[in-house]
């Protein structure tokens, strides 16, 4: 089950990781053409990987759901600094100035700590 899940978790993070890429840096378009066809099937793979990580993640334990979120929202963080840091410029308003991603992600965090103040109660009911 566990290798099951990392491997769905890869099939997001990697199409994820090359979605941002090509926002933020559209001259590789002319080094590496990538056909919009694909771009459009990468975002079906992450959205059909994704109803599959919520089914498994039924399944499995809150632990690891928990873990997953915490690992996917500092990786996208920590790609959308590096990124800035490399010049790239978003062509969708993608940024740290932007205050949706700050809402995004404040939101994500308050959904971090509930889930973690779950986790916490459980482990002491054990």
């Amino acid at each position: 089950m566990k290798s099951k899940h990392l491997i769905l978790m890869g099939l997001i993070v990697l199409p994820l990781t090359l979605l941002m890429v090509y926002d933020f840096f559209p001259n590789l378009n002319q080094i590496l053409y990538i056909p919009k066809s694909v771009l459009i099937g990468l975002l079906l793979v992450i959205l059909l990987v994704g109803f599959f990580i919520n089914r498994i993640q039924k399944d499995d334990s809150s632990k690891s759901s928990f873990w997953w979120q915490v690992a996917i929202t500092s990786y996208l963080l920590i790609l959308l600094v590096v990124f800035t840091l490399f010049g790239g410029i978003s062509q969708v308003g993608i940024s740290l100035s932007s205050p949706v991603i700050w809402i995004i992600l404040v939101i994500s965090v308050f959904n971090i700590l509930k889930e973690y103040k779950g986790l916490k109660v459980s482990e002491s009911n054990t």
